[in-house]
């Protein structure tokens, strides 16, 4: 406990260092990219539409307002699977900076999640014009969307930490993620329903941490969700859960990582 208040006040002391970490991921990002900075929004919205048009005909009867469902599960998708791809090598991508200098090695997964954030914020503009555009009134609970921004990224951020440490010692990490990422976008109710999930197979939903961070999304944007504030609890234990493992790995391997590079 002790270690990791030293570590975030070291994180703090190197508040300029992250900013700059920040700022260079998000210009690489969309470096030589013609649209640039926009395809933060066209991108969510040309997913939408693709999946709306093979989806919409299975899936709209059951499903109030499919278009306002969908974009809202890519875009939460797409924050939480883009930001932990890229943690993924986030150590080892910087290994030269961490063999010269000492830097708390958490800012590096940490810059990535930042980054990622300020790239959600920007997406939410395309959700609130289609909001606007079908006439979709906001729930009571948006307040609340903050809330679930900062428990998506605590998630993103311990899980963050798990990959990119393990990814310094067994680099087939990164390889191996990407296709349970696949998975588990196929196991998320993001374009399609929960309802039509067979009785025998919801206690597998119940297990998905996304799950209950898309739902209270949703609810706290527009949607009617049951159990709102109860999928709001679940989505906070799931972010302690992940950002405790995923310290507690980070900080017992942090000092060998340099050996590892």
């Amino acid at each position: 406990m002790v270690a990791a208040v030293h570590e975030f006040l070291e994180i703090a002391r190197y508040k300029e260092f992250l900013r700059n970490l920040v700022i260079r991921d998000i210009k690489v990002r969309y470096k030589r990219s013609f649209l640039g900075f926009l395809w933060v929004m066209l991108n969510p919205l040309l997913m939408m539409l693709i999946m709306n048009m093979v989806f919409s005909g299975l899936f709209k009867v059951s499903t109030q307002n499919y278009t306002a469902y969908l974009l809202s599960g890519i875009i939460l998708w797409n924050f939480f699977s883009q930001s932990t791809t890229t943690a993924v090598l986030s150590l080892l991508s910087n290994s030269n900076l961490i063999k010269k200098i000492y830097i708390p090695k958490s800012v590096f997964p940490l810059s990535v999640i930042v980054s990622a954030v300020i790239n959600f914020l920007f997406s939410l503009i395309p959700l609130f014009l289609i909001f606007y555009l079908t006439g979709t009134p906001l729930s009571p609970f948006v307040y609340l969307v903050p809330v679930i921004i900062l428990l998506s990224g605590i998630f993103s951020f311990g899980i963050s930490l798990i990959l990119s440490t393990l990814t310094v010692f067994f680099h087939d990490t990164k390889y191996i993620y990407d296709v349970l990422l696949l998975g588990w976008m196929y196991a998320t109710p993001i374009f399609y329903p929960e309802a039509i999930i067979p009785e025998k197979y919801v206690f597998l939903l119940h297990m998905n941490p996304l799950y209950y961070f898309i739902s209270a999304f949703r609810g706290a944007l527009y949607m009617d969700i049951p159990s709102f504030f109860t999928k709001l609890l679940y989505g906070s234990l799931f972010s302690i859960a992940a950002l405790t493992v995923g310290w507690f790995l980070y900080s017992r391997y942090k000092d060998r990582v340099v050996y590892y590079l």
